[in-house]
This record gives C-alpha cells, sequence and structure tokens, in this order.
C-alpha cells in the first residue's frame, strides 16, 4: 500500500471496527481536524500508524524498523474549525484528542505483507492524559513495553478501558 494513502486507510478501518456510534472527522470536508474520530459524546481519537515494510521497499524483507518507529505526539497550539476559516487558539499547547491509537503493521516479507488486512495490524490503545507531557514524539518500543496491543475486533473494548468514566460505550448523547 502507498504510505500517502496508508493513513486514511487505517483511519477508515479504525473507525469501522468502533462502530455506528463513531464518526470520521472528515467524512463531512473537517479535513484539518487534529483528531480523526468523534463519538457521538464527543470523545475524540487521534489515529497514528507506522509500517515495517514501507512502499519503496524492494527487497523481500524490508529492514527491522521496530526501533525507529515513531509516532507524533506533539501538543497542538490550537486548530482550525470546521469551516476552515477560524483558527482556535490553545493557551498553552495541549493535545485535543482524547485517546490515541497507534496502529502499528509488523510484516516484512513482501509475499506476506497486506496493509489493507486488519488482521495484521496491531494496535495501542492510550489516553491522552497518560502520554509524555509535552513530548513530540513516542516510539513503537515505549508503547510495547507501556502497553498491551490489541487486535482490530478488540479496539471498542480497548478505548472504553482506557476511557472508563468518561466514554459508555452505547450511551445517550449528552443533551
Amino acid at each position: 500500500m502507498e504510505n500517502v494513502y496508508r493513513g486514511d486507510y487505517v483511519e477508515c478501518m479504525v473507525a469501522h471496527a468502533l462502530g455506528h456510534d463513531w464518526q470520521l472527522t472528515w467524512i463531512n470536508g473537517w479535513n484539518w481536524a487534529v483528531w480523526d474520530i468523534e463519538h457521538r459524546t464527543g470523545v475524540r481519537v487521534e489515529v497514528k500508524q507506522s509500517s515495517a515494510r514501507q512502499s519503496w521497499d524492494r527487497a523481500a524483507e524490508a529492514p527491522d524498523r521496530q526501533a525507529i518507529a515513531r509516532f507524533d505526539i506533539a501538543p497542538r497550539t490550537g486548530y482550525w474549525l470546521k469551516n476552515g476559516g477560524d483558527w482556535i487558539p490553545f493557551q498553552s499547547p495541549s493535545r485535543p484528542a482524547d485517546v490515541y491509537v497507534f496502529a502499528w503493521h509488523g510484516e516484512r516479507r513482501r509475499e506476506f505483507a497486506d496493509q489493507s488486512d486488519p488482521a495484521q495490524w496491531r494496535f495501542f490503545v492510550v489516553a491522552e492524559s497518560e502520554l509524555p507531557c509535552l513530548q513530540k514524539t513516542i516510539g513503537l518500543q515505549v508503547l510495547k513495553r507501556s502497553y498491551s496491543s490489541c487486535r482490530i475486533g478488540e479496539l471498542p473494548d480497548a478505548i472504553a478501558t482506557a476511557f472508563p468514566n468518561q466514554l459508555e460505550i452505547g450511551a445517550k448523547p449528552p443533551d
């Protein structure tokens, strides 16, 4: 899969796995959102992805990129509203998503790697409050040491666990 498309693909895969109460922010034209998926109650999810095999890899087995795989978690200074014309600054740099989903595709062998297969992905679900303050990136090795990974079908429960008091899957939206 071309790297340029993989991010959108993984966001769609995660949103589909989460179910009908979740929506991609860009589905209705909000291409500049600083989070990717939103629950009908307002809980925000940011999806980050990386892969051992990149589209430019030509060898039968790609280099082992686990040691260098990093995900952007930099605090932001604000965000663009859906209309694209209004910038909303934060009082101090912060992360507007409530939960981060770090997706890793670790298959390095060309003949087996299929990034379109959800079963080949592993996901690390981390509440924003657990991320290191002001840190700009987090490595795959740190995620593996600090958090359990889950499969695509386990994402709804993993997100509910990461956000136990704020998100009740299936709850009615606030009035």
